[in-house]
């Protein structure tokens, strides 16, 4: 029986001592208590990978992980920033692809090396501004003077040059997502299994006593 299964019959266990014998209908006790403590763990490691792999340097997609089950507590969300599957998929550069081989993403040559959302943009800006990303050789970038002719300060120029870089060679592989899924995951079928098989067992003990 795993470490999991052993929590949650005993969690079980103390809500049946307060039911008495109050239980009128069918209660999923242990498999509820699982459920949840699957998605705890996952999220656990969701975010110790992403930590550990140095994933996005703002630290906004190992803070903004949500944890939401529905008002039955037979079903959970976990919710992610949109982006989550890019750094975990890796994205193909134009020019290279062996940060991210077989990624289902690329950047794309059409919209040339400098393109970028306003949001996106301003995310790098602040990421170099804050010390956490640094660019240093700003001779590579290829992008002319200012849209309106005007000089470049040097903070748009290490944006222009980081930009460029990322859409080039693209963005790495880490798998913090598959990894997590696959290591937690495992033995979810099995545990849910055997937690409705010691529901079942105490619902019928339940409903013995209320006859």
């Amino acid at each position: 029986m795993s470490s999991r299964l052993e929590k949650a019959l005993q969690e079980a266990r103390g809500k049946i001592a307060g039911l008495g014998e109050s239980a009128t209908k069918f209660e999923t006790f242990v498999a509820d208590t699982v459920l949840k403590q699957y998605a705890k763990d996952f999220v656990d490691l969701l975010r110790k990978n992403i930590k550990d792999r140095k994933v996005v340097a703002s630290g906004q997609l190992e803070t903004k992980i949500g944890i939401i089950p529905d008002e039955t507590g037979k079903k959970i969300t976990i919710t992610m920033l949109d982006y989550f599957d890019y750094p975990n998929e890796g994205v193909r550069g134009i020019d290279h692809g062996n940060n991210a081989p077989g990624s289902p993403y690329s950047f794309k040559k059409s919209k040339g090396y400098y393109a970028m959302s306003k949001e996106g943009r301003a995310s790098i800006k602040k990421l170099i501004s804050d010390g956490k990303m640094k660019v240093s050789d700003t001779s590579k970038t290829k992008r002319p003077v200012g849209l309106e002719g005007k000089r470049k300060s040097l903070i748009d120029m290490q944006t222009d040059q980081l930009i460029y870089l990322i859409r080039k060679h693209g963005v790495k592989r880490t798998e913090y997502f598959n990894d997590a899924f696959d290591t937690i995951f495992g033995t979810f079928s099995e545990d849910m299994a055997k937690a409705y098989g010691q529901d079942i067992a105490i619902n019928i003990k339940l409903i013995g006593k209320n006859r």
